[in-house]
């Protein structure tokens, strides 16, 4: 059996068809990540540290800045089109990130995948419970793990495993909202959708508006935003087959190759706009504060002549690294403020046996470990803040004024690396899915996915478009629009709304 890019599920799995527990192994360049501070803290080295320099081998002989200052700064735009890996280079993390999943030639998304599609849907009320459902998914994947010609990378998807009802339900969702905002009859129903994958979700949509709202299909525009050229050539044909195979206009859609980072066109006229399971592929930004005075620092990778990985903390903060701590402060989310509460305080004293905000955590359990563990240059546990996932929402304020947005990811994920708000970094290995413990790998050959805080994602997405929006868990969505009776087994159990438990909506 293939093992599962996710492990999501919650329903009783079989022994037979347990994922074994994730292998970790040291992938990285430089397995052991210092933290390099720029300026950095005069300070004597203590006897522990003193032996600590002595007994490895010290990587550079000048100082900190001498050391960051004579590497050039690019940006993965710079490098969008470069076919080898750099270096003698520093970047931002974000950018780090950005060029090791989108890069054109060697990203992680530059490589062949395929997203499971299961040969016809599942008929819910002929298995017997959650088990047997498990089989049957278990049978369907065997196919690809006989055929040596399928990619490693294979994705699964909530509107795969659960088709056609999953789509009917955004479908159900999108029909109702473009009735009760005045929309219908007198605009067109326009719908954008990041990354269309196997033009599934496309499919779904689209018949059930045609099949229950046949006015309203006529007026129907879909379109793809999808960043990878290889994809989007491969989906003009193969789209434009499978609507006319449904007996869909292949004329409703159209496929626009390019970022959502570098759209250009101003969309005046009111949309959908669909972001399923691209929050987590978003790049982030990684911030230590300094122990004494509380002050922010941005994360940045050097990446030597040899190829090896060093993180250099500065003050240069990035503007949307600036603006997302601006907004969190000034937001319902400030930590500065939780910080002075009784809660704040309490956090502060469960810093020593459980993960909390690094400004949450004790001064003494930051001095003890800056006492034992070298090259810290007094900074606290580093956090990944979602820099991209603002840039989002500035790119939906400003080039889609009237949109509605419906996305979904995951507000958890297991088996995260070391920080706050870390990502999970994992990569296919001989069919089985291993974690490692650095973001700072080989660029392209790991997955780097990171959970969303959706309390936080809500506020600053109202504050910067202004708009309304809620969260809601994934059950719950479902509950209120999917058929949930059709993917209900004889014994009454659920699988579409047992699983994916840790994935939460946010529409607008």
């Amino acid at each position: 059996m293939l093992t599962l890019r996710r492990h999501l599920f919650k329903g009783r799995l079989k022994k037979a068809l347990e994922p074994p527990p994730p292998s970790h192994y040291e992938y990285s360049i430089s397995p052991k990540t210092y933290n390099f501070k720029v300026p950095s803290t005069k300070q004597t080295l203590n006897p522990i540290q003193l032996i600590y320099q002595k007994a490895v081998n010290f990587p550079f002989d000048k100082s900190n800045e001498e050391v960051y200052n004579s590497y050039p700064k690019v940006t993965s735009n710079q490098l969008l089109d470069r076919k080898t890996r750099p270096r003698g280079v520093s970047m931002s993390t974000a950018d780090f990130i950005e060029d090791s999943l989108y890069n054109k030639h060697y990203g992680y998304f530059a490589k062949e995948a395929e997203i499971y599609h299961p040969d016809k849907p599942f008929n819910y009320p002929n298995v017997k419970d959650i088990d047997g459902f498990m089989e049957a998914w278990g049978e369907s994947y065997s196919k690809y793990d006989q055929d040596e010609t399928k990619p490693l990378q294979l994705w699964h998807t909530p509107t795969e495993l659960f088709n056609p009802h999953y789509g009917e339900s955004l479908a159900r969702y999108i029909l109702f909202n473009y009735k009760v905002n005045g929309n219908y009859p007198y605009e067109d129903l326009i719908i954008y959708e990041m990354g269309g994958g196997n033009g599934t979700l496309m499919c779904n949509v689209l018949n059930y508006i045609k099949k229950h709202e046949p006015q309203i299909y006529t007026k129907t525009q879909y379109k793809i935003i999808e960043i990878s050229s290889q994809l989007a050539k491969k989906q003009k044909s193969s789209y434009s087959k499978k609507l006319k195979e449904e007996g869909l206009n292949a004329d409703i859609l159209e496929i626009h190759n390019v970022s959502i980072f570098d759209w250009k066109e101003i969309v005046e006229e009111p949309c959908f706009f669909i972001a399923l399971e691209v929050f987590d592929n978003f790049a982030h930004d990684i911030i230590a504060y300094d122990m004494n005075t509380g002050e922010p620092m941005e994360g940045k990778v050097l990446i030597d002549k040899k190829g090896d990985f060093y993180q250099f903390f500065t003050r240069e903060l990035s503007p949307y690294t600036n603006a997302y701590l601006q907004l969190r402060e000034h937001g319902d989310f400030s930590v500065l403020r939780y910080q002075s509460t009784l809660q704040g305080r309490l956090d502060s004293i469960k810093s020593f046996y459980k993960s909390v905000h690094p400004l949450l955590e004790s001064s003494t359990k930051l001095k003890v470990k800056q006492m034992i563990f070298p090259f810290n240059d007094d900074l606290s546990t580093p956090e990944f803040i979602p820099t991209r996932l603002l840039q989002f929402f500035q790119i939906l304020k400003h080039k889609f004024p009237n949109h509605s947005l419906i996305s979904s990811d995951f507000h958890y994920l297991p088996n995260t690396i070391k920080g706050f708000n870390a990502p999970v970094v994992q990569t296919m290995l001989k069919k089985e899915m291993v974690d490692v413990r650095t973001y700072m790998v080989q660029q392209g050959y790991f997955d780097i996915m990171f959970a969303t805080d959706f309390e936080i994602a809500n506020d600053m997405y109202q504050k910067v478009t202004g708009k309304e929006s809620k969260i809601n868990t994934h059950r719950g969505f479902l509950e209120q629009w999917a058929d949930v009776e059709a993917t209900t087994t004889k014994d009454g159990e659920n699988p579409m709304l047992d699983f994916y438990r840790n994935v939460s909506f946010l529409t607008s």
